[in-house]
């Protein structure tokens, strides 16, 4: 009797469950495990297709995010130039008011991390009363302040999609064991209804291929769905 590796996916154990239900389903007295074993693959095969549904959103309200860093990023290059105009082609008193340490600790974070030194940001704008500020200040705050909601907005919407997908993910993993442990129990079936048939015995059981045909031997989308709260940080 054969079992698929410990770190199969989802899609090598919903396969192989498939011609395991159809093997046990051959003898009568194994078609009780058979349903068992066909309950059990649904139920995974579908939290497997509800988890991959939920990867578009993750990935599209990504590409927003980036696009709003984008943006932000390009507001706030533009307003430092404004500032450097404003003082008169140099930095001067605004410069050293809204920027004091130029563009680059605001533009550098990424995601998530780059609201709050763009929020520091629209906070000096706002409280700054060097001379001259007033015409800076009304011409840039709006602008900032669009940038600045466009990305909270965007990351919020990226944050909810990849949640989504993580509990997905973490009841897939359940479902996953509840699959292996089945499989344990279906074995004790087969032997327990044919005591020393060893050729009855694997004859019920899928024939496993190579790791290197499958590719399980680090499954990809695994990967990817452990590393997506790595990617959410980033933007």
């Amino acid at each position: 009797m054969r079992k698929y590796r410990s770190n199969a996916s989802s899609a090598v154990r919903f396969e192989y469950g498939v011609e395991l239900a159809a093997g046990l389903a051959h003898f009568p007295e194994t078609t009780s495990a058979a349903l068992d074993i066909q309950t059990i693959n649904d139920a995974l095969g579908g939290q497997h297709d509800k988890r991959l549904a939920l990867r578009i959103p993750v990935v599209k309200t990504r590409a927003a995010a980036r696009f709003a860093e984008y943006n932000a990023e390009r507001v706030i290059r533009s307003a430092l130039r404004a500032a450097e105009i404003e003082d008169g082609g140099r930095r001067g008193r605004i410069c050293a008011a809204v920027f004091p340490k130029g563009s680059t600790p605001v533009v550098t974070p990424k995601g998530r991390a780059q609201v709050k030194p763009m929020q520091d940001l629209f906070d000096r704008l706002n409280l700054a009363k060097v001379a001259g500020i007033e015409g800076y200040r009304n011409a840039w705050a709006p602008k900032l302040a669009a940038a600045l909601g466009g990305l909270e907005a965007a990351l919020a919407v990226h944050e909810e999609a990849l949640a989504a997908y993580e509990d997905a993910f973490k009841a897939e993993l359940a479902l996953r064991d509840a699959h292996h442990d089945a499989i344990d129990r279906a074995m004790g079936v087969v032997r327990a209804a044919f005591p020393r048939d060893r050729e009855r015995q694997d004859v019920i059981f899928p024939v496993l291929e190579a790791a290197s045909k499958k590719g399980e031997v680090v499954p990809a989308e695994d990967a990817d769905a452990r590393g997506a709260s790595a990617v959410a940080a980033q933007g």
